[in-house]
């Protein structure tokens, strides 16, 4: 979902309409869109992991 997510982020697709594209697989809200905030951090935590390490 992520891979997906980020690639319409780099298309300039406004992160709500991501949002409304998605589906939560799992968990209690398997089956509704995911919060714009959780695609905000997702986001950022994936930005952390490919920040080059010291």
């Amino acid at each position: 979902m992520l891979t997906f997510a980020l690639a319409l982020k780099d298309k300039g697709v406004p992160i709500p309409e991501i949002a409304k594209k998605l589906t939560v697989k799992a968990g209690k809200n398997a089956g509704k869109s995911p919060s714009v905030a959780l695609l905000y951090r997702a986001f950022s935590e994936a930005e952390t992991d490919d920040a080059p390490t010291q």
